[in-house]
Order: structure tokens, then sequence, then C-alpha cells
């Protein structure tokens, strides 16, 4: 998709800028960041209607590639860093992507809000994510954690899981090359 490789050249250049990665090489830009992010792809039913939240957006994995991919669907992308989320909000004015709302704040200070799905890459421990992502989320909908496999992060998971009366649906094991880390998505509904 053309907008998926301006997303690649206009990411490189912003990152020139504002450090928001230290992955500089346009193909691990699209393997690292872009085809991770797409893996959500293959485990979460998209519709048309979906508002997607992605919490601690940071340098804009996986909101930007969703975003672009799902131009039906409504992304909020909520982060408090002032310098990564003006960055971002120009690489996607740049690319002329319509379907995304910023809200630069604290998580915890969101109120009165829900999302369909809530999303988070790579951030924070999952005992601070759950807490943290649970409140934004509706009943009966979902939280996707992009995480690295970690057994001991997974038993808190399940823990805090149990007490915010979570369930776990999916856990989807990937590598995005041979050698790469062991990588899981974990899919819990409320």
């Amino acid at each position: 998709m053309q907008n998926r490789d301006n997303l690649i050249q206009i990411f490189l250049e912003k990152n020139k800028q504002i450090n928001l990665s230290a992955i500089r090489d346009p193909e691990w830009v699209k393997v690292k960041h872009i085809q991770d992010s797409l893996e959500l792809e293959k485990i979460i039913e998209w519709k048309e209607w979906m508002k997607i939240a992605d919490i601690w957006t940071g340098w804009g994995f996986p909101l930007m590639p969703l975003a672009i991919s799902h131009p039906e669907c409504n992304f909020v992308w909520i982060d408090s860093v002032r310098k990564k989320t003006i960055a971002v909000w120009e690489i996607l004015d740049e690319l002329g992507v319509k379907n995304v709302e910023m809200m630069r704040t604290r998580i915890e200070d969101i109120k009165n809000q829900t999302f369909d799905l809530v999303t988070a890459r790579a951030v924070a421990y999952s005992d601070k994510l759950l807490n943290r992502a649970t409140p934004l989320v509706k009943k009966w909908w979902k939280i996707a954690l992009m995480k690295q496999v970690n057994e001991e992060e997974r038993k808190v998971l399940l823990n805090i899981a149990k007490k915010k009366k979570l369930v776990l649906e999916k856990e989807y094991k990937y590598k995005l090359f041979d050698w790469d880390i062991d990588r899981i998505i974990y899919i819990l509904m409320k």
C-alpha cells in the first residue's frame, strides 16, 4: 500500500528531527514497527464502526499503520509527551490520515469515555497497563497488549486480569523473522 511506503519515508525524516525510535533503516521500520503493528489484524475482527484507543502511542505504532489500514474506523491516540504527539500528528497530517483524534493527556485523566478496543504496544508492565486501560474499554469489548514473551509478567497479567474481571481471550505468539525475540499479543475482554 502506497501510504505505508510513505509512512516509512516520512517517519524516518521526522525521526532525524526528533528521536522517535532507534530504528533508522527503512526495512527495519517496515518489519519492526509496521509489520509488528499489523499483527493485530490477524486476531481482531475489525468493524467499520469501531472506536479504538491506542494508549501511550509514543512514536506512533500501532496507531499509524492501523489507522491507514482501517480508514473506516475511528482512532484516538492518547499520550502526554508533547514532542512525540506533535511529531506523530505531523506525520499523520502529511499522509492525509483523517480518522485519528489526538488526546494529549494522561490516561488516568480521561473520564466518561470508553472504546471498543484499547491497544498498547511495547510500553509499561502489564499491571500498570491493565490498571489504566480497563476503565477505558466498554463492557464486552477488548484490550490488546503487544508484549515480549515473559512468563513472570504473564503471571502478573493473569492476576490483575482476575482482579479486574477481565477474561484472557487469546494469546497470540509470533516472531517477525527467524532470529527475532518471542512476541505475544494478549487479548483481554472486559
